[in-house]
């Protein structure tokens, strides 16, 4: 095996418009992106920590920097390779969005040293995905509006809510598009009379799901919810990586799988066949990122029900190409070896 070189930097991504959701607003994102390289292979990764799982680009570097030079010269396989991320953890602080820029730089890696896509090595059913929703984030009612319009080319669109506005908004926004949407409430309705309301409402404006209703402490409330709502409820926040899927299902019949939420591609892939037993359909996330880790998530869609894959197009200056979409916006991964990442 070679010796490998890890190395990383804390990048600022800045986006093309404010986000807004029901928690803040952002205009730049910090994440960290990591390079492992071994003999004539580089590998890519990249973290974007996000401060609502208490995370954050310091926590990132520090957790990387205790990373010992020789970490990854005898991994050979991806047990191997889970077997010591996992080890690493019972001694150290877990980073999730740390472990998986690792694992994602390992395994493009892996696939540049078998000279094969990685899509391929794991036997993906097919190289695209679902169709991925452009998200309208939280404004005024017009520029809201005017979002939508800009975006025409999607299929679907993702539209956060969780304000005191939320009918105003769908209302208006039902004036400029009939396409279907996919209603994020970011935790914001917090009491069960608030999301029956909203829901009952929704269901009559095309309303495809509804993703994370009210906050996740609100187990009760949410499996209450579920027993009323006609429209499909989605985890977020409120299914990290390892709650029990026997438990989730009680509430939710979707699973937003996230990598900055699950740490790790393998373990994730793993979560998806789980979730066929439970019948709980998955949807592939995304923090905001670049395509560096949305083409980690892209390969993770293949398997999946749905695909939220945007975050690398909310973004001025992407430093990266990986994903691609067809014109009726489907997630397609390449044929390069690895994940098929081209540092711009």
């Amino acid at each position: 095996m070679p010796s490998f070189k890890l190395q990383f930097k804390r990048v600022d991504l800045k986006l093309k418009q404010p986000f807004t959701i029901s928690r803040g607003t952002k205009e730049k994102v910090t994440n960290v992106f990591v390079e492992l390289s071994g003999g004539t292979y580089t590998g890519y990764g990249e973290a974007a920590p996000n401060i609502r799982y208490n995370e954050n680009a310091t926590k990132v570097l520090h957790y990387l920097k205790e990373i010992p030079s020789n970490f990854f010269n005898d991994i050979q396989t991806e047990e191997q390779l889970l077997s010591k991320l996992d080890a690493y953890n019972q001694s150290h602080q877990s980073v999730k969005s740390a472990r998986a820029a690792l694992e994602m730089a390992w395994l493009d890696w892996w696939g540049k040293s078998k000279q094969q896509p990685l899509w391929k090595l794991w036997n993906a059913p097919s190289q695209t995905g679902p169709a991925t929703t452009y998200t309208i984030g939280l404004d005024e009612i017009e520029v809201m509006q005017q979002k939508v319009e800009a975006a025409g080319e999607y299929p679907m669109y993702k539209v956060k809510l969780g304000t005191h506005r939320d009918r105003e908004i769908i209302e208006a926004i039902r004036k400029v598009t009939d396409k279907p949407i996919r209603v994020d409430a970011n935790e914001g309705w917090t009491t069960l009379e608030e999301a029956i309301g909203m829901i009952s409402f929704l269901a009559e404006r095309n309303i495809e799901l509804i993703e994370q209703p009210m906050p996740a402490d609100m187990v009760d409330d949410l499996a209450e919810l579920k027993k009323f709502s006609p429209l499909p409820l989605c985890a977020d926040e409120s299914f990290m990586s390892d709650e029990s899927l026997a438990e989730i299902v009680q509430a939710f019949d979707i699973i937003n799988i996230k990598l900055m939420k699950t740490g790790s591609l393998i373990k994730a892939k793993r979560i998806i066949k789980e979730a066929k037993k439970f019948n709980l359909k998955v949807m592939i996330g995304c923090m905001i990122e670049s395509s560096i880790a949305n083409t980690a998530g892209a390969l993770l869609s293949l398997w999946a029900d749905y695909a939220d894959l945007d975050g690398h197009l909310l973004i001025k200056d992407d430093p990266a190409k990986g994903l691609s979409l067809t014109k009726g916006k489907r997630v397609t991964l390449c044929n390069k070896p690895g994940l098929g990442i081209t540092i711009k």
